[in-house]
């Protein structure tokens, strides 16, 4: 990413981090490095799930799965300015969203071009990640992509998305009807394969089944 900027002839001054899970911040610091200018920006809710992520989160999850490939990560954000972050005379606005696959989700919203970066609120194409949904966070999740909905938009770029997919507003709703039929299953279903076999059969082209996967052992069990 970093030579992909420095192609770019662009000066980095900003990078937002949409939700605190560690997989969409922790490049952030050596980025920081590479380009000092840049300042690392995010809501005080994500700042405090990034804290529990470089803590909890690296030891339990990540150090495991990627053992010695993740850099140090020091959590450096600082909450975003009153009046957005200001790009190239367009205002990027956090907008909150709550608890959607993560607590303190959030997107950033671009106004003066229909712009939402909607980070892990919206998927496109890629099963999702379940396991934080229990005690009603479905539900949380669905109010979620209602807030998005009610932006002006023309594009919306998730975060979790087959590259091969248009960055189509249609996917907020894509991302609905899988929840709901999250909903469904699990309540027809007794056994978390058989839940995840019913929904690869309804997304066979969806990438990424491991979340999925997880998540039904998480929300189900064996």
């Amino acid at each position: 990413m970093g030579d992909w900027i420095a192609r770019s002839g662009k000066r980095l001054t900003a990078i937002y981090a949409t939700h605190g899970h560690g997989d969409h911040w922790f490049g952030a610091p050596e980025l920081v490095k590479r380009f000092p200018d840049a300042v690392t920006y995010a809501t005080p809710g994500t700042i405090e799930v990034m804290h529990q992520q470089a803590t909890v989160g690296r030891r339990e999850v990540f150090d495991k799965v990627f053992p010695g490939l993740i850099p140090a990560s020091p959590v450096d954000a600082v909450p975003v300015p009153s009046g957005g972050i200001l790009l190239e005379g367009n205002v990027a606005q956090p907008v909150e969203t709550g608890h959607t696959d993560g607590d303190h989700s959030t997107v950033l919203h671009v106004p003066s071009i229909g712009l939402v970066v909607a980070g892990d609120v919206v998927y496109n194409g890629v099963h999702q990640y379940l396991l934080e949904t229990v005690n009603g966070g479905l539900r949380e999740w669905l109010k979620g992509l209602d807030r998005v909905e009610a932006l002006a938009r023309r594009a919306v770029v998730a975060s979790h998305k087959n590259r091969n997919r248009p960055d189509d507003q249609s996917s907020i709703d894509e991302t609905r009807r899988y929840l709901l039929n999250v909903e469904r299953l699990l309540a027809e279903k007794s056994t978390a394969l058989e839940f995840f076999d019913e929904m690869v059969k309804l997304y066979p082209d969806w990438v990424n089944p491991g979340p999925l996967w997880y998540g039904a052992l998480g929300l189900i069990g064996e």
